[in-house]
């Protein structure tokens, strides 16, 4: 059975670390620069953006998919995302079945390697690996140039750095052919473990965006008035409970002495019996307040495709114990909620229909 090692090099003005690989693909400004691939031990070849839509490409990647050819990526997930998501739909592609393909990155991470490809080369000591200088070029040109007033994407398009560019892709597509030389393919049972893996990573997490907008706006009004509170509970000496040199200055203006306001010296202080009452006070405020972060809920917001779903957040093997780990919505240990179920959908209504902004209309999300 031949085995073709590919990869592709794109740009985007869609942030790929925070809406990840599937938002990514689906962008519209997302574009493909070039394909790198090698037939099993033949010379790598790089087809540019033109020939990606060329009917030769179309022909040769029916051929080698009916085959049963293995496609191998290093973080496959993505070569996936691109080819099925972007590719197969604008370029007549066909679909590549995720039994036919195999992950280098989830090899090395099964034998306890770094996930990156330079990594992973060092760590087996290859002398093909990552080509570091054409990366940066890579990162350009990956990027905007800039973005004109109407919202149109200026692109880096320059000659000299699109063939930099392709051969750094070719040297990756290398390092990639070496890597998977040194490890160990997957046992039977992990590989399948994977394409179920990649199943539910490419279904995704349904989500209700409605739900999330409403409650940022919870939360930012919560903060807010955690604010307000802060500034009442200290005579004005400490503006916000994120003011930790203001807050521990003003504890210490009260004559209690404290290392510091980190989560673990609030619980300290809060313990004490003899903390006089607006110290106390404060100290609950700068707890409250820390755990009134919009981070998760924005990723969340994010991360959404337009069918309301988050993809693509485990990634397989990613801990030494071979366990999943999250990746930018970590859903492994979201906390369970302090209201009643029918206090959070009262909040919720409130906030749709923009009724709740008086203190007294929104219960305590933290209390």
């Amino acid at each position: 059975m031949r085995t073709v090692h590919v990869d592709f090099e794109t740009r985007s003005a869609c942030d790929l670390r925070k809406a990840g690989v599937h938002v990514y693909a689906e962008h519209p400004t997302t574009d493909v620069l070039c394909l790198a691939y090698a037939v099993d031990a033949e010379p790598v070849k790089v087809l540019t953006r033109d020939d990606c839509g060329s009917a030769e490409t179309r022909k040769f990647l029916f051929r080698a998919i009916q085959s049963g050819a293995t496609f191998v990526a290093h973080n496959a997930a993505f070569e996936l995302a691109i080819w099925n998501r972007m590719m197969a739909p604008r370029f007549g592609w066909p679909r590549l079945p995720v039994e036919q393909t195999r992950c280098t990155m989830t090899m090395a991470y099964a034998l306890g390697l770094p996930g990156s490809l330079e990594n992973a080369a060092a760590a087996v000591g290859l002398v093909d690996q990552k080509d570091m200088d054409g990366r940066k070029v890579m990162m350009q040109l990956a990027r905007p140039r800039r973005i004109e007033p109407d919202g149109r994407p200026v692109w880096w398009e320059e000659p000299g750095k699109l063939e930099r560019l392709y051969r750094y892709c070719a040297q990756d597509v290398e390092a990639e052919r070496a890597l998977q030389s040194r490890l160990l393919p997957l046992s039977l049972a992990e590989q399948e473990l994977w394409t179920i893996d990649q199943r539910i990573n490419d279904r995704g997490i349904r989500v209700d965006l409605a739900a999330i907008e409403s409650a940022i706006l919870v939360v930012e009004e919560t903060k807010q008035r955690l604010e307000q509170q802060m500034a009442i509970t200290t005579g004005g000496w400490v503006s916000g409970c994120s003011k930790v040199k203001e807050l521990g200055d003003w504890i210490a203006m009260r004559g209690v002495k404290t290392e510091g306001v980190a989560k673990a010296d609030v619980v300290d202080l809060l313990a004490r019996p003899d903390l006089p009452a607006d110290v106390r006070r404060a100290l609950e405020l700068r707890r409250d307040a820390a755990k009134s972060s919009t981070a998760k809920l924005k990723a969340m917001r994010a991360a959404a495709s337009d069918d309301g779903r988050i993809r693509g957040t485990l990634q397989f093997h990613g801990a030494n114990t071979g366990r999943w780990a999250g990746r930018r919505v970590q859903t492994h240990n979201l906390p369970r909620p302090t209201m009643d179920q029918d206090d959070i959908d009262a909040v919720l209504d409130l906030l749709s229909k923009g009724e709740a902004r008086d203190e007294e209309d929104l219960p305590d999300p933290f209390g």
